[in-house]
């Protein structure tokens, strides 16, 4: 029994980037990026309720007033604005819903 030759290899892409090729690239991209946003928002609402809790004046953290009162406010207002998305058809999109 012979061995097959090795197939030729395919040809390069006919450009470089990552714009998407077809629909169903497009799909999994918008997907994924609206995924990764939903768990990034998830994480902020993490972080903005331990932060509210926190006193990072204190040990193990020693920030000063003014650096502590500048990441609550940070994260307050990013968690408000990231509440404040509509999240219905982003939901749609990923499946969620």
């Amino acid at each position: 029994m012979a061995i097959p030759p090795d197939p030729e290899p395919p040809a390069p892409p006919e450009t470089i980037g990552s714009n998407p090729r077809n629909a169903t690239e497009v799909n999994g991209l918008v997907g994924l990026h609206l995924r990764q946003f939903t768990t990034v928002k998830g994480v902020i609402n993490q972080d903005q309720n331990f932060f509210a809790a926190a006193d990072l004046k204190g040990p193990p953290y020693y920030f000063t007033a003014d650096q502590e009162t500048q990441i609550k406010t940070a994260f307050s207002q990013l968690d408000a604005d990231l509440d404040a998305i509509d999240m219905t058809f982003i939901t749609r999109l990923i499946g969620m819903a």
